[in-house]
């Protein structure tokens, strides 16, 4: 007996971009909104350079956290982006950086 995988399709609204660079970060601890998004301005017409982008983004991005900033750990978070976690010399922190396309509004 054999059972068909799931593999997520590349199709669909929004799956050829343009592409942007999003960044998602702690907003300084106790701060409201606890969560800022960022998206960048850039567009890239393809996923490889919007990649090279966002993986630029996780290396040189200084989110407002933590205040002194001893390490950077970039990993791998699926095949759109990045967790990139940052050790401070008090506490650690984490941020996403990861490659979006927009949906049309008829497709919404």
């Amino acid at each position: 007996m054999t059972y068909d995988v799931y593999e997520p399709g590349t199709d669909g609204p929004g799956s050829g971009g343009p592409w942007r660079v999003a960044l998602e970060y702690s907003n300084q601890g106790e701060r409201k909104p606890p969560t800022l998004v960022q998206i960048g301005r850039t567009e890239h017409a393809d996923r490889a350079t919007a990649l090279e982008a966002a993986i630029a983004a996780a290396r040189e991005f200084s989110p407002p956290d933590p205040w002194s900033e001893q390490s950077r750990a970039i990993y791998r978070d699926g095949p759109d982006g990045f967790l990139v976690i940052l050790e401070g010399a008090t506490s650690t922190f984490h941020m996403s950086v990861r490659i979006i396309a927009a949906v049309p509004r008829e497709a919404q």
